[in-house]
C-alpha cells in the first residue's frame, strides 16, 4: 500500500501543479480519483487551492431535477446484442448496456471521466504504482444469496486475463497485468501485482474497461440462463433480438444520499431494434422512455420534440479509421508519407458537420487532445486539409500519379457517411478509395481457432472501427497503439512510442507525464498509424419526465437512480 508520505505529497504535488497554472481544478478531481482519494480528501485538496468546485459532474438530466419518484416501469430501446451475451468477451452496445443492469464493476465513471467507489470502497498504489491494493465493499450479496468477496474479483480477473476466453479486457491488460498477478489479502481486500508499474490502471478495472465486471466464484458461463450479480436489478427475461426485461432486486445493497433503497425503478424492459431510424419513431410516438445512445444522423427531429430530452455528455468515443502497416501500400519506407498524404485530404471541420452538426470536438490524430483529455498537452499541430502538402508527400512516396486503396467498415452508426467523407475528400489529391462496406456481424466476424487473425476489423488494409468512451489518453494508447495490444487494426509497431508509454505510465508526477504526454503525442500524429478526426459529443434521449440516467453516454447506462417523474 501507499505510505502516508507518499499520499501526503502526491496531494501536495496535485495542489502545486493547479496553483503553477499546470493543471485545471477538474483535472486535480480526475487524477486524485485515479489515486483512490475520497471526495472529502479531494475537497480538501480544492479548498488548498483556494476554491470550493465541488467533486464531479452532475448527469445532464440533473439540472432542475424533481424528487426522485419511487416504483414505476421504464421502456428503453437499442439495439440487440451481437452474439449471445456473455461479460467476459462483449463488445457491442447491446450486450453491454443489458449486463450492466444486473453486474457491476469494482469502480465506475463519472460523467468527467473521474472514478468513484462501487463494489470497491477504495485503492491505493504502493510508492511505485506497481501494486494496488484494493479494499471492497462489505455487505454486498450476488442476487442468488451468496457473499461477495475477494475471492469473486480474483476469479473474475483470471478468467479474463486467460487467453483462451477471448476476454476484450486483455486489450488492455496485456503487458500490465499476468495471471497470477491478483491475490487475495483477506476476504475484503485484494492485491494487483503488476508487471510494470501503472498510473492509470484504476481505470483498467471500472466500468471503461467493461469485460471486467465482477462474476461470482462459481460462474461457468451461460450467464443468460444463470443472470448471478450485485447489480441493481434482476433479469427477468430475454428474448434473443426482440426484449429483456428486468425487475427491481430487492436485496441490492446500494441506497441513496437520504437512505432509500435502489434502485427507485421497479421494473424495466428494453426492446431491441438494429435500425436507428426506427428507435427513434417509437420515442417519437411515445411508445419508448429512453433510447441510452442516440446517433444524431436522422435523429434532428428529436431535438425539436417538445416531448423529449437530449442530453449531451462531452464524450471521448472515436471511429478510428486505423491503416494496417503490415500491408500494401502503408508498409515499408514511403508508408508514413501515404498515411500522412491521407490526413491531409481530410476536411474535419465539415466531417464534424456533417455527421454531428459541429456538436463533437475536432481531432488531430492524437489522443492526447487538451479539449478532450482534461490535463493533456496542446496537440503537435491542427491538421486542415492541405491538397498541396497532400500532393508533395504523394510524390515523396513515388505516388504521383495518385493511388487507389480500399476502405472496409460495417453498415453501423456513422461509419458509412464518414466513409463517403473519406472517399470524397481523398479524391482531389488523386486518391481512389474504393468502399468495402460489410454487415456489422460481417466485419467481426472471425474463424473460431485464430480469429485475432482473420476478422476483418483487425486485419483489413484500412479500416473504420467505432469506439466506445476511454476515460483517459493511455487507456487508448494501450488498448490498439502498443504493439502487444490485442485490438490493434494499425498493428502499429514504434519503439520509441513503447519505451516514452512505459516513463508515462509509470509515474506520478503530473509535470513529468506531461513532458512525456507531449512526446507521445507528437510520435502518434507524426507516424499516424490512425486517423482520429473527431471525438464524439455523446447524445442520451428520453422523454422530459425521466431523470437520473448516469453515465457519460454511449455503453454506460446506470439506471439505478432513474425515476420517472409524476406529471
Amino acid at each position: 500500500m501507499a505510505s502516508a508520505k507518499f499520499e501526503r505529497e502526491y496531494g501536495q504535488h496535485l495542489v502545486e501543479q493547479v496553483l503553477k497554472g499546470k493543471m485545471t481544478r477538474r483535472q486535480l478531481l480526475v487524477r486524485a480519483s485515479v489515486f483512490g482519494f475520497s471526495l472529502t480528501a479531494a475537497g480538501q485538496l480544492l479548498a488548498a487551492c483556494g476554491g470550493d468546485e465541488d467533486g464531479t459532474e452532475a448527469s445532464p438530466s440533473a439540472a432542475g431535477m424533481p424528487e426522485p419518484v419511487l416504483g414505476g416501469h421504464l421502456k428503453w430501446i437499442g439495439p440487440a446484442p451481437i452474439t449471445e451475451p456473455d461479460p467476459v468477451t462483449i463488445y457491442d452496445q447491446g450486450g453491454i448496456v443489458l449486463v450492466y443492469q444486473f453486474l457491476e464493476y469494482l469502480i465506475d465513471l463519472n460523467n468527467d471521466n473521474s472514478l468513484r467507489p462501487k463494489l470497491a470502497e477504495s485503492w491505493t498504489p504502493n510508492d511505485t504504482v506497481d501494486v494496488w491494493t484494493f479494499k471492497l465493499r462489505s455487505g454486498v450479496t450476488f442476487n442468488d444469496g451468496s457473499p461477495f468477496g475477494a475471492e469473486d474479483v480474483v476469479t473474475t480477473m483470471e478468467r479474463v486475463l486467460d487467453p483462451d476466453n477471448g476476454s476484450g479486457a486483455l486489450s488492455q491488460l496485456n503487458g500490465v497485468l499476468s495471471p497470477g498477478g491478483i491475490k487475495a489479502v483477506d476476504d475484503l481486500t485484494v492485491e494487483f501485482h503488476l508487471d510494470k508499474p501503472f498510473a492509470d490502471f484504476p481505470y483498467m478495472v471500472s466500468s471503461g474497461n467493461y469485460n471486467t465486471a465482477i462474476l461470482p466464484r462459481t460462474y461457468k458461463g451461460d450467464i443468460i440462463k444463470n443472470p448471478v450479480g450485485t447489480g441493481p436489478f434482476l433479469l427477468d427475461q430475454y428474448v434473443p433480438k426482440q426484449k429483456a426485461t428486468f425487475k427491481k432486486n430487492p436485496t441490492y445493497w446500494g441506497k441513496d444520499e437520504q437512505g432509500r433503497q435502489l434502485p427507485y425503478l421497479d421494473t424495466t424492459e428494453y426492446t431491441m431494434v438494429e435500425d436507428n431510424a426506427a428507435q427513434n419513431l417509437q420515442l417519437q410516438s411515445g411508445a419508448q422512455d429512453l433510447q441510452p445512445q442516440t446517433v444524431f444522423q436522422g435523429a434532428q427531429a428529436l431535438f425539436q420534440d417538445p416531448n423529449l430530452r437530449v442530453d449531451i455528455y462531452p464524450g471521448t468515443g472515436i471511429r478510428e479509421v486505423a491503416f494496417n502497416i503490415e500491408k500494401e501500400p502503408w508498409s515499408g519506407a514511403s508508408g508514413k508519407q501515404l498515411r500522412q498524404a491521407v490526413a491531409y485530404c481530410l476536411d474535419r471541420v465539415a466531417i464534424n458537420k456533417a455527421l454531428y452538426d459541429g456538436r463533437s470536438n475536432l481531432g488531430f490524430d492524437t489522443f492526447w487532445d487538451p479539449t478532450v483529455f482534461a490535463g493533456s498537452p496542446a496537440v503537435p499541430e491542427e491538421r486542415a486539409q492541405d491538397y498541396e502538402k497532400a500532393k508533395a508527400l504523394l510524390s515523396e512516396a513515388g505516388m504521383a500519379d495518385g493511388m487507389k486503396i480500399k476502405l472496409t467498415f460495417a453498415k453501423y452508426l456513422e461509419n458509412p457517411q464518414l466513409a463517403q467523407l473519406i472517399q470524397e475528400q481523398c479524391k482531389p489529391a488523386g486518391i481512389t478509395v474504393e468502399l468495402d462496406q460489410l454487415s456489422y456481424d460481417a466485419y467481426y466476424a472471425g474463424d473460431d481457432d485464430d480469429y485475432y487473425g482473420t476478422t476483418p476489423w483487425l486485419n483489413a488494409a484500412m479500416s473504420i472501427t467505432e469506439w466506445g468512451s476511454r476515460p483517459a489518453p493511455g487507456i487508448y494508447a494501450a488498448a490498439m497503439l502498443l504493439p502487444d495490444a490485442v485490438w490493434s487494426s494499425s498493428h502499429w509497431d514504434n519503439k520509441d512510442f513503447v519505451d516514452t508509454f512505459n516513463q508515462y505510465e509509470s509515474t506520478a508526477d503530473e509535470g513529468t507525464r506531461m513532458e512525456l504526454a507531449t512526446k507521445l503525442s507528437q510520435l502518434q500524429q507524426d507516424d499516424t498509424p490512425i486517423l482520429v478526426p473527431f471525438f464524439i459529443t455523446q447524445l442520451r434521449t428520453q422523454k422530459k419526465n425521466v431523470y437520473g440516467v448516469e453515465g457519460p453516454g454511449s455503453f454506460y447506462c446506470d439506471l439505478s437512480r432513474c425515476f420517472i417523474a409524476q406529471a
